[in-house]
């Protein structure tokens, strides 16, 4: 059992997934958990191992879901002595404590279109510690010797450069292709794989149209809404370099759970 954990463990670590590793660090009288138990939280709240079960294994699980917006580490104390046996609190007289601690790998950023918004965005998200995938159907854009080796280059057509780029629920999104089709053709590939941020650079006139055709074709009208058009915080800014610090500084408050949308300045 303990080896079948720790392989679990190993392929979290491995897959690029975020996890919260839950660990009983301290046991008192008598307690269902042991110190040393540990259990996997994945985004979705699907787990691997126990840290005893019961009431407080599911508040447990609750506390982790929510670490997914703010990471970090905290210890929960959990009292065990209640005497009344209607309550549905733990009767068994002791107390234990967790340990959990939120794991996560180099935040995934993928860039659809490699223009001047895009080969900016990726070297500056690389110089901010992302691990940084840059895709564009055409090969002049999509040159690996124009990038530094630790930006990853697909060049194919969107729809096939999505399927690459291996997104999932951790991944941060942005779509900034040389035209309307081709955002369009990379924003209904995206979806399904629900990225924790998509933006797509574009006007609030087009973000309009653009809801309206995505609700159409049947795409979860929350998830359409969830979408960061027009992309970026609001500076002022009007050249491609100031717009991909606008960009950045964006996708850095909501990976620091702090969801700040385009405002026009007046």
């Amino acid at each position: 059992m303990a080896i079948d954990f720790y392989r679990e463990l190993r392929d979290a670590y491995n897959s690029g997934k975020s996890f919260v590793l839950c660990t009983i660090i301290d046991v008192k009288g008598s307690s269902p958990g042991k110190v040393g138990q540990k259990m996997i939280v994945y985004r979705d709240g699907s787990t691997v191992g126990t840290i005893g079960g019961g009431i407080n294994e599911a508040r447990t699980i609750g506390k982790c879901k929510d670490m997914f917006a703010f990471g970090g580490s905290m210890v929960i104390d959990y009292d065990l002595s209640s005497t009344n046996v209607e309550d549905k609190e733990p009767v068994c007289g002791g107390e234990f404590k967790v340990l959990l601690e939120f794991q996560s790998s180099a935040p995934r950023l993928c860039i659809f279109g490699a223009g001047h918004i895009g080969e900016r965005l990726a070297k500056i998200a690389a110089l901010t510690g992302y691990s940084v995938t840059l895709a564009d159907e055409r090969p002049e854009y999509a040159d690996p010797n124009k990038f530094p080796n630790n930006i990853s280059i697909i060049c194919d057509p969107y729809e096939e450069a999505v399927k690459k780029a291996n997104i999932n629920e951790d991944t941060f999104v942005v779509v900034c292709t040389p035209g309307h089709i081709n955002d369009a053709q990379a924003i209904e590939a995206v979806l399904p794989y629900k990225p924790q941020y998509l933006g797509l650079v574009g006007s609030g006139k087009k973000r309009m149209q653009f809801m309206a055709n995505l609700k159409e074709k049947g795409f979860d009208p929350q998830q359409c809404e969830d979408i960061f058009m027009p992309i970026g915080m609001s500076f002022g800014s009007t050249t491609p370099e100031e717009i991909v610090i606008e960009i950045m500084a964006q996708i850095i408050a909501f990976r620091n759970g702090k969801i700040v949308k385009y405002s026009r300045q007046k």
